[in-house]
């Protein structure tokens, strides 16, 4: 499975893709994260390309199973990796995108999830939220 998190800088986007990541590798899959972003920390485009198997996964793809975005001013820079199949969530929030990817993948338990989270973010993650 491939997936493409999109964002700007300081929205969360390569948080979300560790996380995302660790909790696939807690669960023996094989998960690789690859970030794209430039020296701006906040506003400039931030790109996390994700790939999971049960098999050795190869970091780079040419087309997102899934794309999450999660700001409208990095639409274009993800054009090349949107492909007929490719299914869209848009959010402004990562962790109503975690939610959804969850739903529509089942990739990783609810749970494993929320323990790479609180490890994550510490006393800023609030159980209630996801």
């Amino acid at each position: 499975m491939k997936i493409l998190i999109a964002g700007e800088g300081g929205q969360g986007v390569q948080t979300i893709a560790q996380v995302l990541a660790k909790a696939a590798f807690q669960e023996g899959q094989k998960a690789l994260y690859i970030p794209n972003f430039g020296v701006e920390q906040r506003g400039g485009a931030s790109l996390a390309f994700l790939v999971f198997g049960e098999e050795a996964v190869y970091p780079k793809f040419n087309q997102a199973d899934y794309l999450v975005l999660l700001s409208t001013r990095v639409k274009k820079r993800t054009e090349p990796y949107q492909g007929k199949r490719t299914k869209v969530i848009k959010r402004k929030n990562n962790l109503l995108a975690l939610k959804q990817i969850l739903a529509l993948t089942q990739l990783v338990k609810k749970e494993t999830l929320r323990e790479c989270l609180r490890e994550k973010l510490g006393e800023k993650f609030k159980d209630e939220e996801f």
